[in-house]
C-alpha cells in the first residue's frame, strides 16, 4: 500500500514538473494552449465564467502612482468609482471602466468604450464680439449666431480633457470666425492650424488625441 501511494505521488509531482515546464497554466483544462488558459465551464449555468482584473476606486489607484513603472507596463485595471483628485498619472481617468498602464508616457489609459464623448446640443449661443467662447464641462456643439468678423474661438485645454473628447463650432452669423489670439495650436487650437477661420455657414468638429504622451487638438471634420 505504502508502494502504491509513494508511486501515484510521483507520479503527481512529475506531471506537475512536466507542465511547469512548459510554462503553461490550464483552468478548466489539462491541455492549455497559451501561457494561461481559461477554459469556460459550459455545463454549470449557475457559475460565472470570466476573468476578474483588479478593481478599485480612482483615489485607490492613484495611491499607488509610485507602484506603477516600466515594470507595470501593460497593467490593467478596472475603475469602479471617480473619486480623488487626478493626479499626472490617472489624468485619463474620467469615467468608470477599464484602464491599462502605459509605462513609456507614465500614464492610464482607458480601454475601448468608456471614453465615448458625451454630446450636448446648445443653439444660438451669443457672444460677444471680442470675448472667446466660454465652454462648458461636458462636450457638446456651439452654434454662433450674430456675429461679426472679431477672432474669438478658443478651444478649452485639452490636456485637462480626456482622450476622444469633441468640440463643434457652427457660425450661423453675418461674419466668420476665427481664433483668438490667445488660441496655442495643441492645447487651445487643432495641431494643424486649421480651419484659420469658420465662415458664415460653416461647421466644425474638433477631437482631443494623443501626441506624444500629451493630449491635443486635431480637426475631426468640416467644410
Amino acid at each position: 500500500m505504502k508502494k502504491f501511494l509513494l508511486t501515484a505521488i510521483m507520479l503527481v509531482g512529475l506531471s506537475a514538473l512536466s507542465k511547469a515546464q512548459q510554462g503553461r497554466v490550464g483552468i478548466n483544462t489539462t491541455t492549455p494552449a497559451a501561457t494561461l488558459d481559461v477554459v469556460a465551464n459550459t455545463t454549470d449555468n449557475a457559475r460565472p465564467d470570466a476573468l476578474l482584473v483588479p478593481r478599485m476606486t480612482r483615489a485607490q489607484l492613484l495611491a499607488k502612482d509610485a507602484a506603477y513603472i516600466a515594470d507595470q507596463n501593460g497593467a490593467l485595471a478596472f475603475v469602479t468609482t471617480i473619486d480623488g483628485t487626478a493626479t499626472p498619472k490617472t489624468t485619463n481617468v474620467t469615467a468608470v471602466g477599464f484602464y491599462y498602464y502605459d509605462a513609456p508616457n507614465s500614464v492610464w489609459k482607458a480601454v475601448g468604450g468608456n471614453s465615448t464623448p458625451n454630446f450636448q446640443i446648445q443653439k444660438g449661443r451669443l457672444h460677444s464680439a471680442n470675448a472667446p467662447i466660454v465652454w462648458a464641462a461636458d462636450d457638446y456643439s456651439v452654434v454662433t449666431t450674430g456675429m461679426g468678423g472679431t477672432s474669438q474661438l478658443l478651444l478649452p485645454n485639452a490636456t485637462t480633457l480626456p482622450l476622444n473628447s469633441v468640440r463643434c463650432v457652427s457660425s450661423n452669423g453675418p461674419g466668420n470666425v476665427g481664433w483668438d489670439s490667445s488660441a496655442v495650436p495643441g492645447p487651445t487650437r487643432p495641431i494643424n492650424n486649421l480651419p484659420s477661420t469658420i465662415t458664415s455657414g460653416g461647421s466644425f468638429c474638433f477631437i482631443v488625441v494623443d501626441q506624444a504622451g500629451t493630449n491635443v487638438w486635431a480637426m475631426l471634420s468640416g467644410r
